[in-house]
Order: structure tokens, then C-alpha cells, then sequence
């Protein structure tokens, strides 16, 4: 391989790494915070790449339309998703009911989807590049496509953009002290309800910015469903349920490592994110066992 080669597929990997760990970070906070899994992470991702589709199509593929997606989108499904975390998730906090959870979400999961296929029908759709970054850059002597790089800034500022907010403000530390005492909190006179409920938009939102990013770069479908859900939840179970380190260390494995399968064999590489999985968790419990003995 040469070494123009390694770095395109470098930088085609950390792209797809940033995706994935947008839908995985919206599952991981959710989780973390509520103790909910939220089932319809897929759909929410498939739901932020059809309503991309609509930006551009009616302000066009220029600076501004997609200024307006990468914001509008996914407020607008934040916005949702506070409409359904308060009137669906809410009342199964306190009686801790897992089962109405799983429920609940998965059937957000079909409703969203059933709306999807109800607006936008069962066809095929694609967006266009961002004006402007349909070019490539060279770097390092790889021919970097424009959009590609800007997926990859975008991901760096938006991780960073989660660090700062979880520990370095006071709604950061609030959303901590709610994973270990959410009583406490109440008696110290904090809205937890109201808390949960941005937590739950803010994780949903996240899942949609993953599809507003991923829409350019492959067709729009209704199976962008199963191939969102699937990996958010390997990456979320590699890194550790509540880890959102080791999530976004999980992503960044099975992103490149995938780019790199694809170059020998297409089809196995779609098992990579498998892969990566079976070998951490074989990796961390033979590392406990040494521990243990």
C-alpha cells in the first residue's frame, strides 16, 4: 500500500468514524442519564438525512441550504424529541419499567418510519455536495475530497463541543449528578423532568446530525435505518455503555479499520465493526481474568 493510498483512506475512515459516533453518542448519553436504550436511534438518523433532502432541495445545495440543515435539522428533531420523551418516556422513570422503555422507543422506531415512508414514498434519494466542496485538497499528496475534510472538522468541533458541555459547565455537572442521585437533585431544587427531557433531545439531535452528514455521501433510503442502528449500538457496547471516551474511541477503530477492509474485499469490510467488537471484548475479559488471578 502505498503511502498516498493510507492517507486517503485515513481520512475516508475518520469520516465515517465521526458518523457513527454521533448516532452512538446520542445512545450513550440517553443511556447514561435516563437509563433508557433508545431504540429508535436508527430511525432518527434515517429521519435527519430524508429531512436534509427536503433543505436542499428547496434552498439548494449552496452554503447557506446546508448551513440551514446542519442547524435546522436536527433543532427540529431535538424538538420532537422532547415531545416525545415527555409524552411517552416520562412516566417510566420512577417505576424503573426497562420493558415499557424498550417498547416505547421501538415503537417511536416504527412510527417514525411508518412517517417517513408516508411523506417521501419508498424511492431512492440523493443529495447534492455543499457548493463549493465538490473538489478535493491535497494532503500529504492524497487527493482529499473538500466535504470529507469538512465532515471530519465538523466532528472534531462537535466532540470537543460535548467535552466542554458535560465538564466544564454547570449543565454538564448536572447531567452527571443525575446518573448517580436524581432524587437528591430534585430535593436540591433542580427540574430533573426538565433536565431528562433536554438530555433525551439533545442525544436525538446528535443521531440526526449524523444524517444530515452522512445524506451527501449515500443514497437516501429507508435501509439507512438498520445501517445506522446496528453499528451505533457495536460501538456503544465496545466502548462501554455510558463511556462516551470509549465510544468515540470505538468509532475511530472500527471507521478506519473498515476503510482499510474495503480496499481488499467490499463485502467483509460491511463485518469489520463485528470484528472490532469481538476483539475488545475477548481483549477485556481475558485483561480482567489477569487481573482476577
Amino acid at each position: 500500500m502505498s503511502f498516498v493510498t493510507f492517507v486517503d483512506q485515513l481520512f475516508a475512515g475518520l469520516s465515517l468514524a465521526f458518523v457513527l459516533f454521533f448516532s452512538a453518542a446520542g445512545l450513550n448519553l440517553v443511556w447514561g442519564v435516563l437509563g433508557v436504550m433508545n431504540f429508535a436511534a436508527g430511525s432518527v438518523y434515517m429521519l435527519g438525512a430524508y429531512l436534509t433532502t427536503s433543505a436542499i432541495a428547496r434552498l439548494g445545495a449552496s452554503a447557506l441550504g446546508w448551513t440551514a440543515a446542519l442547524i435546522l435539522v436536527p433543532l427540529a428533531v431535538a424538538g420532537l424529541g422532547a415531545i416525545a420523551e415527555i409524552a411517552l418516556l416520562r412516566r417510566t422513570y420512577r417505576q424503573q419499567d426497562e420493558n415499557r422503555q424498550f417498547m416505547l422507543t421501538l415503537a417511536l422506531s416504527y412510527l417514525i418510519a411508518g412517517m417517513v415512508v408516508l411523506v417521501y414514498g419508498t424511492h431512492f434519494r440523493t443529495v447534492s455536495l455543499p457548493a463549493g466542496l465538490s473538489g478535493t485538497w491535497t494532503i500529504l499528496g492524497a487527493q482529499i475530497e473538500q466535504y470529507t475534510v469538512l465532515t471530519i472538522v465538523l466532528g472534531l468541533a462537535v466532540t470537543v463541543a460535548i467535552w466542554l458541555g458535560l465538564y466544564r459547565t454547570r449543565a454538564g455537572l448536572l447531567t452527571r449528578a443525575a446518573v448517580d442521585d436524581r432524587e437528591m437533585l430534585s430535593v436540591l431544587g433542580v427540574n430533573v423532568n426538565r433536565l431528562y427531557s433536554a438530555v433525551f433531545a439533545f442525544g436525538i439531535a446528535l443521531g440526526a446530525l449524523g444524517g444530515v452528514l452522512i445524506a451527501p455521501q449515500s443514497t437516501v433510503s429507508t435501509n439507512l435505518e438498520t445501517t445506522a442502528l446496528v453499528p451505533a449500538f457495536i460501538v456503544v457496547v465496545t466502548g462501554g455503555l455510558g463511556n462516551m471516551t470509549g465510544a468515540l474511541l470505538a468509532a475511530l477503530a472500527i471507521g478506519i479499520a473498515q476503510s482499510f477492509v474495503t480496499l481488499q474485499d467490499a463485502t467483509f469490510a460491511q463485518l469489520t465493526p463485528y470484528a472490532v467488537m469481538t476483539i475488545v471484548l475477548l481483549a477485556r475479559g481475558t485483561g480482567r481474568r489477569w487481573v482476577a488471578a
